[in-house]
């Protein structure tokens, strides 16, 4: 009966790991968005939604080009400088 027990247990913890491994897969984008925006928080930049939204949107992006015209032409328009800008989209994709 405790093998049995034991054995149950053991296939539960499986399971329960296997369950985890997409949490944990999908993590590292939440943190380049939240380098993203750190970054250009700490450049004296106000973060608002519409910065929150590019910087997530090419954490999320499998594009990855150099240098990262797609995210840096948008945070420009809204005033960051281009320097800025691509190290900030640099970080969201790292």
């Amino acid at each position: 009966m405790r093998n049995s027990l034991r054995r149950l247990a053991a296939a539960t913890g499986v399971l329960v790991a296997g369950a985890a491994l997409p949490l944990v897969v999908t993590a590292p984008a939440q943190a380049s968005t939240g380098d993203c925006t750190a970054y250009l928080s700490s450049k004296g930049y106000i973060v608002g939604n519409k910065v929150l939204d590019i910087c997530q949107d090419w954490a999320e992006s499998p594009m990855g080009a150099t240098p990262p015209l797609p995210c840096m032409k948008p945070l420009h328009s809204l005033g960051v400088k281009w320097s800025h800008a691509e190290a900030a989209c640099n970080r969201a994709q790292s």
